[in-house]
């Protein structure tokens, strides 16, 4: 077990450290091109700001998602936002796509309309299951089909013919997770606040910024954020910089030794025994209850 988070391994593709994050990046392949030698393993790790999809088509996975763990069957779309501590294994021959998106090329300006759609896919583990009769199944595999066979191409245009296979994709998958019951806002001002304040709590999580300052930095009222956060996720502002901070806690006592006083003092608390409060009453049961559990 790592000593710090920083020693859950964090790649840009797994086992590869060395490939830049960049803005435009995009990757497809098989399941089986860096499980298979593996014994059907990935272990723990994590990615930067890359939104990943697992989609299985034959097979079967056991996965650790931060402090969740998910089986599921063929066929499915497993959804992992960037930052999420994740590690697979998969059932042998298993058929399916790893795809790997820049969350900085979903954020384009021309690629406001679909933002109430791609959003919710950026900020949330999810694991969607498909019909494999259905037309959003066809949709999906030839999506990926197309999308793999251009990368592996040396046509011209390239990389814009990637971007808009991924776009297609993604829409694929946001239409399904909607049918599962998640369904999109088409409100410009909540999706881009929601975005926004998603981001400020990235950067400002471990500075305890109360709902207050995320609102000035809004330009809005605390009045205004808590009501835009109940329109958009069905919670105040207060919870989902809450829930940020808990799933931290819950990283670094899975992943970490750190001694709880230690984690306590990295998450920002003064009070070691005020941070063990605060995290029975987020998730029902001590650090050192949840970390033994684990």
């Amino acid at each position: 077990m790592p000593q710090s988070l920083d020693q859950v391994p964090l790649y840009t593709l797994y086992g590869e450290h060395d490939l830049a994050d960049s803005a435009d990046f995009i990757h497809i392949e098989p399941i089986a091109s860096r499980s298979r030698d593996r014994d059907w393993t990935i272990t723990p790790h994590r990615h930067g700001r890359m939104l990943q999809l697992i989609v299985l088509y034959r097979g079967a996975v056991e996965a650790s998602l931060d402090d969740q763990h998910l089986t599921s069957h063929d066929p499915a779309c497993l959804v992992i936002p960037p930052g999420v501590i994740h590690g697979f294994q998969f059932a042998p021959d298993t058929k399916g796509i790893v795809l790997t998106v820049a969350e900085t090329l979903l954020m384009r300006e021309e690629l406001a309309p679909c933002r109430p759609y791609f959003d919710p896919l950026l900020g949330q583990t999810e694991l969607l299951h498909f019909d494999p009769d259905s037309e959003l199944y066809d949709q999906l595999k030839r999506y990926l089909s197309d999308l793999q066979t251009e990368f592996n191409s040396l046509y011209a245009g390239r990389r814009p013919m990637c971007e808009w296979l991924v776009r297609l994709v993604l829409m694929t998958v946001a239409r399904q997770r909607n049918r599962q019951g998640a369904i999109a806002r088409d409100n410009t001002e909540l999706v881009s606040v929601l975005h926004d304040f998603r981001q400020l709590i990235e950067d400002h999580y471990l500075d305890h910024w109360k709902v207050e300052d995320y609102a000035t930095a809004l330009n809005l009222t605390p009045h205004r954020l808590n009501r835009l956060c109940h329109l958009g996720m069905h919670k105040n502002a207060k919870s989902l910089i809450q829930e940020r901070l808990t799933v931290e806690a819950k990283r670094k006592l899975i992943y970490t030794r750190n001694h709880i006083d230690q984690i306590a003092f990295d998450l920002g608390f003064a009070d070691p025994g005020y941070f063990s409060r605060f995290f029975k009453k987020q998730v029902g049961e001590s650090p050192k209850e949840y970390r033994e559990r684990y």
